[in-house]
Order: C-alpha cells, then structure tokens, then sequence
C-alpha cells in the first residue's frame, strides 16, 4: 500500500507533529529558534543528529575548506569537554560520533549510545554548538588531519566534477569547490581566526535542527532538548541569498583532461529544491536514464539534491562513435518527452520507485542513509514541507508536467555543454595498488568503458575486504552492469551488497533492476 506523505496538522503552540510517510515526528521550535525533532524507536540505544545550515557554498574562491575545517574544529574541544573527548565519551557509552560536511549543511551525529546517557550527549551538544574555545593548538591538529583526510580521500573524478561546476556556474558559490594538483582546498592554509569567523556568522540555534531517536518518549526527550539547548541565546546571523543568473545563450566549454576518451556533458540550471518543479525534473531524469539511442552509446543522466538552483545533466562518452550523431540523438531523446511522448507505464515504475526514496530509508543507521539524518538538514533550512510532500509530488507527476519541465528548462540555448578532452592515448593495462584501480574504475566509467570498469571494480572487491568498502564496490558494479543491460549480474552484484548492510538505496537500486528485467522479458516474448 503506498503511503500518503503529508504534513500533519499543528497540534499545539509548543508541541507539534510531522508525518514523513508512516512516521510521526514530534517536534518543537524553541524560542531561540533552535528545531527540535523525536520519535520513539524501540531498543536500548539513542541516536542524536544536529545539522547546521552552513556548508561549503558559504565559504568563498579564497577560502574554500572553512566549512570542512570548522565541522572538524567542532571535535577541538569547550571550556568543559576537552580536545576529542566528546568523541572518546560517545565511543565508551558504546556509540559513534562523527560529522561530514556537504554543499549546504554541515551534520553532527552521536549514534546509537546507551539511551541514559542523553541528557548528558544533549549537554555536550549545547555546550559546543556556541561553547567552542577554539585554542590554537587543537584547532592547528585538527587542520593537519584535514589536510591528510584530503590528500587521501580526493580522487581525479572528484576534480572533473568540480571542474565542470566551475564551468558552468558564473556566479554561484558552488563553483567554488576546485583544489589544487594534490586535492586540497585552501583549508592547510586558513588561520584559527577565519575559522572563528565562520562559526560565530553560522553557529546559533536558529540555523540549527536537531533529531533524536530512542526509547524515551517524544514529549520527555523534547524537554531535555529544551532544558540543554534553551539557554542558548538567537542572534542574527549571516544570511547568505545566492543566485545564479539565468542561461540565455547556449555556450560549450573544453577541459583538458586525463581521461583516455572524450566525455561529453550537457547542463541545464534548474529551480532550487521547495519548487513544484524539482520533482518532475526528477521523473524525468529517471526516465531518460532507461532509455537508449541508436548508436548504443550509453547516456548517464542525474539531477542532484541541494537547496540551490541544481544542475541537470546529461553525459557520455565520445569513443569510436561519431561525436555530432550522437548530439542528434541525445536531442531526439529529449524532444520525444517534449512532445509529450512518455511510455505510461514506465512513467509509473519510475515514480513509485522514486516517490518513496526518503521514507524507504531507516530511522537511524550511519547518517547518510537516515531518515532522522535527511531530516536533520531539511529542518536546519526550514525545508521539512519538501522532505514531508515529496512521495506526493513525484507521484501527481504527469506527462503533460514532463513535457513542459523538458520544454521550459532544457531548452537548446540554456545548455550549458563542457566536454572533457581526452588524451586519445591507448589504454594502459589496470594497475594493482587499490587506490589506483578505483580512480582507474572512476575514470572508465566516465568515459564509458565499462567492461574496464567492470574489471577494475571486480579487482578491488578481490583485495579490499571490509563491509563497507564491499557494498561501495558492488554497488558501483551493480550499476554500470544496470547500464549494460546486465539485469541478472546487477541483481546479483545489489544483493551480495546487501548481505553486508541493510542500505535502503542499494535496496531502491535492486528493485529497480528486477523491474526492468521483468519489463525487459515482457518486451522480448
């Protein structure tokens, strides 16, 4: 039965309700601004995630990092919790704490630690939210495990992205995410003062939002919220409002690269995230991403989920094709959508599969695949009506909406077109070192060779044995086997993921796979 996502009804000044598919959170906005969220989940654990509504599109060219540099400055220590001992204090109640930083929020979590010890973990929270001392010494270690962290995280795909959002914003602060030949920002470089900076102009309750998850009643759990966080006192804070002018004329952008082949991406702006139009770019997006060309070539296309105007693109790989048929027939693709030509019934696959993306996932787990996580962030920004209609909105979606989203933003003169030039060298053969396969297997893919990627990602399944490295790497595989057409090799590849943990897209991807196989043999018999 697919369930209804709508936005609950207030039910008191200080005590109100949001429903997000079968869950129902109860939540209360203090006075200081700060939004506070609970729903009870059975165990003996409790999980607490704080999103604060600053991330890297508020730093600017000259200080790229400051948001990165800041979530870890978080862990430097209070006038009563010292350096790393928040964390050191969550692992020995027998939980995680950690923080990741994104384009447009900055997440804290202390997961699944014994559930008497948050009253202490919300005091923790409180007092490093505006408590930070920010000494220099432990700040100055937590800018050299930066500077390690991205020195080891970054890959060359990683700076093609970032290229290509350099090219094709003009003004927008997400463009401002280039790092230099060996992957870092300007983060080794930045002084205790600017990262002061950024955390006294984004740092306050009313540019944050908190969740908690646990045994303990929801009206309790906001009390102690409010008995930690309360005395925290609202100040103006810095309000960024960031815009990217609209593509009035169709421009193509060439970057050197290191890829072997060619790869074309075409790009269009689209509306920032509460528009009524951001889930019909969704369907669409999906739909292209099943279709085929006659060439064979295989078109990747994505829409992203930040706050901001967002990119649509389209990409693939020139090869031994020739470049100019292939535009043609990535055209004609579009057109059929703008003439209102979308098959039905895989216009209501595509929906329920997507329509249910945010309540698939599970209340609490690492954060990047919690529901209380997404939450987190979507209230940080005021955003908690997108997250709570979207199941709705993607599935009011019509053929008539996708024809005239197609129509209105993938218009030929909004595209913004960058290919990456390809060094046209021959392939070498795949090296051993698992940190070279995986930018080899990012890079074949890229470039469309996926039998080289397929074999890239099979070496390193070989070698790196951990859990999580082990569902990243089939879930990669499983995909570019999706691409193929290999429907029976990435349901296998999904479900030898999942054997290792229970991640709610890996299980999307999986369904996904066994409706196209099923819609495939329909077609053939």
């Amino acid at each position: 039965m697919v369930i209804a996502v709508t936005l609950m009804l207030v039910l008191s000044s200080a005590q109100q309700q949001l429903a997000v598919g079968e869950h129902v959170f109860e939540y209360r906005i203090l006075d200081n601004g700060l939004r506070v969220y609970a729903i009870e989940d059975p165990g003996e654990t409790t999980s607490v995630f704080m999103a604060i509504a600053a991330g890297t599109r508020d730093e600017t060219a000259g200080t790229t990092g400051l948001a990165h540099l800041t979530e870890h400055a978080m862990f430097a220590g209070t006038a009563t919790t010292g350096a790393d001992i928040h964390e050191k204090t969550i692992v020995g109640w027998g939980g995680e704490s950690n923080a990741f930083t994104r384009d447009d929020y900055t997440m804290y979590y202390d997961h699944d630690f014994a559930s008497e010890h948050l009253p202490e973990v919300l005091s923790m929270e409180a007092d490093r939210l505006r408590g930070l001392t920010l000494e220099s010494e432990p700040v100055l270690n937590e800018r050299h495990r930066l500077n390690t962290e991205e020195e080891h995280a970054y890959q060359p795909s990683d700076g093609r992205a970032q290229q290509l959002e350099n090219a094709v914003y003009n003004s927008h602060p997400y463009r401002h995410g280039l790092r230099d030949a060996g992957g870092h920002t300007k983060a080794p470089g930045l002084s205790v003062a600017q990262v002061k900076f950024f955390y006294d102009a984004y740092y306050h309750p009313n540019r944050a939002a908190i969740v908690i998850v646990g045994p303990h009643k929801p009206a309790a759990v906001l009390n102690m919220a409010e008995e930690s966080f309360g005395k925290l006192e609202s100040q103006a804070t810095t309000n960024n409002h960031y815009f990217e002018p609209e593509v009035t004329a169709s421009r193509t952008v060439v970057i050197k690269s290191q890829l072997p082949r060619d790869k074309v991406v075409r790009c269009w702006l689209t509306p920032k995230i509460q528009h009524a139009d951001r889930a019909a770019l969704d369907v669409l997006a999906a739909m292209l991403q099943r279709d085929e060309i006659k060439s064979g070539v295989l078109v990747n296309v994505s829409t992203g989920g930040r706050i901001e105007q967002e990119l649509f693109k389209m990409s693939w790989s020139v090869g031994d094709h020739d470049a100019g048929v292939i535009a043609k027939e990535v055209s004609r693709m579009l057109t059929s959508y703008k003439l209102g030509e979308a098959d039905a019934s895989v216009m209501t696959e595509v929906k329920e599969l997507l329509a249910d993306v945010y309540t698939s996932q599970p209340m609490r787990s690492r954060p990047y695949f919690a529901l209380a996580g997404t939450l987190s962030w979507y209230a940080a920004h005021d955003l908690t009506e997108v997250l709570a209609g979207y199941h709705d909105a993607v599935m009011a979606v019509t053929s008539d909406d996708l024809a005239r989203v197609c129509k209105t933003y993938l218009a030929k003169k909004k595209c913004v077109t960058v290919t990456f030039r390809g060094t046209g060298e021959a392939v070498k053969p795949l090296p051993e070192s698992i940190s070279e396969l995986q930018a080899e297997a990012a890079a074949a893919f890229e470039t469309g060779h996926y039998a080289r990627a397929i074999e890239a990602y099979t070496l390193i399944l070989a070698q790196k044995k951990d859990p999580m490295s082990q569902i990243i790497n089939f879930t990669e595989r499983g995909s570019i086997h999706l691409e193929m057409k290999n429907y029976d090799a990435a349901i296998a590849d999904f479900e030898a993921g999942l054997t290792y943990y229970d991640y709610p897209a890996v299980a999307d991807m999986l369904e996904d796979a066994i409706a196209q196989k099923k819609r495939a043999m329909r077609g053939n018999l």
